[in-house]
């Protein structure tokens, strides 16, 4: 299930009719057109495929779609918060002043990337954290805009770039605007102690799950037993029907996550992965998430594949603990960098690793899930990420023990965990499925 109807979008701007590189790059996106296409112009909105050697234009938006679609403007994504704030609508008073966007976009809850026609000029941008993925490149007589790289690749593109977050761009043929609407920042660390900082986090934690929960019967939790994923699954528990899914290699099956589905008292679902499915998807899943790394196929495959059970079972969407680690401290190499060079090193690299996870998670996560269902990311809350950077390291790591992601264990016993669940070290999702060595040995074979 996907929240509105558009689930990919390519857009081209030339000086000739660019509709039949527009609709070869859009099908190089199938995957992620359910329902098929659409195509916006500054004259009309066709969604019947056999019309669209109907059309003619050098300025044309093609949308994948999940489901249904009338709307004229491509909005991949969706709001959160607040409840009545209709992107569409706001969007076209962004069109007629980029220079309202500020006000506008900086203060809402929401993933997206989109694209628009106003007048004889088009208009796309991406959400501050760069959760939806749009991709962009400029050769000598045309714009091409998409949420994949290989749309572009297909038409001819060579050197493209991320459409950088928090970011929107109107361009027309006689000139170009950017503008940077909003940014990740280091804030003034607070004077406050661990029992108001775990109330906090724990309050815009739940009111994060409950946006991303509104609207929808059954959700699935990417699960490991650990803490990010444990916490969410308790409280997502309270407010819709859950599932909790973990991927295991053979020989990996963790059995942390079966013993902490039983703590929580929820269904359990495990996905077994092997060799031949090894074999028989890499191809396709290199293609579908753009990279070749083995990191990035270990976790994308096993993204895919939960995904695709996810949609199996009759889930909503897929919710996923992406972010936490970065924002808490989570990994091991923070807590040699406190060591080894300090505090303000340590806070500018966790502040960095923040700023970059649409590149290194989101837009590999995103792609994968993208042919089966939508993945809803709760950590990524905004209010969340600028309340977690204003805390102080020493409420998130202790170097003296190893200890990290202090805060939001404090917040995960407030919240009714089980202290063990909320204590429990656990391996990152690659290594405790055991996907990456799989990987690793299908590599050397």
């Amino acid at each position: 299930m996907f929240s509105n109807g558009v689930n990919g979008i390519v857009a081209l701007f030339g000086e000739d009719d660019i509709i039949p590189r527009l609709v070869f790059a859009l099908k190089s996106l199938s995957h992620r057109a359910k329902y098929g296409y659409k195509i916006i112009t500054k004259d009309k909105c066709v969604d019947d495929t056999f019309g669209f050697n109907r059309i003619r234009s050098n300025l044309a938006i093609g949308c994948c779609l999940s489901k249904t679609s009338k709307d004229n403007m491509a909005v991949h994504g969706k709001v959160y918060h607040p409840d009545d704030f209709d992107l569409s609508k706001k969007l076209k008073e962004v069109f007629e002043n980029t220079e309202k966007a500020p006000k506008i976009l900086s203060k809402i809850d929401a993933e997206f990337a989109f694209a628009g026609i106003d007048d004889d000029s088009l208009i796309y941008g991406r959400d501050l954290l760069g959760i939806k993925p749009l991709y962009f490149s400029k050769e000598s007589r045309i714009l091409g805009i998409a949420s994949e790289i290989k749309a572009l690749k297909c038409i001819g593109f060579k050197n493209i770039e991320r459409v950088q977050p928090g970011s929107i761009h109107k361009v027309s043929m006689k000139d170009e605007k950017s503008l940077v609407f909003d940014r990740i920042e280091a804030s003034s660390k607070l004077s406050i102690g661990m029992d108001e900082a775990s109330d906090k986090v724990l309050e815009l934690l739940s009111e994060s799950i409950r946006r991303r929960v509104k609207g929808l019967n059954r959700i699935a939790i990417g699960f490991s037993g650990g803490l990010d994923s444990s916490l969410l699954a308790l409280i997502t528990s309270k407010l819709a029907k859950v599932t909790l899914l973990s991927v295991y290699t053979k020989g990996s099956r963790d059995e942390d996550a079966i013993n902490s589905a039983k703590s929580l008292g929820l269904e359990l679902e495990e996905l077994q992965i092997d060799i031949k499915q090894v074999k028989s998807k890499i191809i396709s899943i290199q293609n579908l998430i753009e990279s070749d790394k083995i990191m990035d196929l270990s976790i994308g495959l096993g993204m895919n594949l939960s995904a695709n059970k996810c949609s199996e079972i009759g889930c909503d969407a897929l919710f996923l603990g992406q972010l936490a680690d970065e924002l808490f401290g989570g990994y091991a190499k923070y807590v040699r960098a406190f060591r080894e060079k300090g505090e303000e090193f340590t806070q500018d690299i966790m502040l960095k690793d923040i700023i970059d996870a649409h590149k290194n998670n989101f837009e590999r996560d995103e792609k994968a899930c993208s042919p089966y269902i939508e993945i809803r990311l709760p950590y990524t809350n905004i209010d969340l990420v600028r309340y977690a950077l204003s805390l102080p390291l020493s409420l998130k790591i202790d170097p003296s023990n190893d200890q990290r992601k202090l805060v939001l264990r404090e917040a995960a016993i407030k919240a009714g965990l089980p202290r063990d669940l909320a204590l429990k070290r656990k391996k990152a999702f690659q290594y405790s499925s055991g996907l990456q060595k799989l990987l690793v040995s299908f590599a050397k074979s």
